[in-house]
């Protein structure tokens, strides 16, 4: 079974990813914080990670977390989908897209924005995951 671990902090959107992933066969396991991230990685060996950008104590938080775990040679080829309602709410001050991805400041391996059909979320993790 392949297994895809969620960090976000929103209740609502874990609830409904993880829905749609395990009604499509997935293991899921999510956190809300980036406390212990790494090792919550690793002791999961999950074979992909769905990550937030913002979180309530760090506007910054996703690509932090991001960069934290392309940056362990444990984690660091573990793909990361990377969903997030910045853009749509401009609450960033500023916009990103699939195109900004880099290893410095977007190191995942897809940008995608929310709300996400299920469709597409499946597409794209059983895509990622291949």
């Amino acid at each position: 079974m392949k297994k895809v671990y969620i960090v976000d902090d929103d209740k609502d959107i874990v609830d409904s990813i993880s829905i749609v992933l395990k009604s499509a066969g997935y293991e899921v396991k999510f956190q809300n914080n980036e406390e212990n991230l790494i090792e919550n990685v690793i002791s999961f060996n999950p074979n992909i990670i769905i990550l937030d950008v913002i979180f309530p104590e760090n506007d910054t938080a996703g690509f932090e977390m991001s960069r934290k775990l392309k940056s362990d040679n444990r984690t660091k080829n573990i793909p990361i989908l990377m969903l997030s309602a910045v853009n749509e709410k401009g609450i960033a001050g500023f916009t990103f897209s699939n195109r900004d991805r880099d290893e410095s400041f977007l190191p995942v391996e897809e940008f995608v924005e929310k709300p996400i059909h299920p469709d597409e979320l499946l597409d794209k993790v059983a895509k990622m995951i291949k």
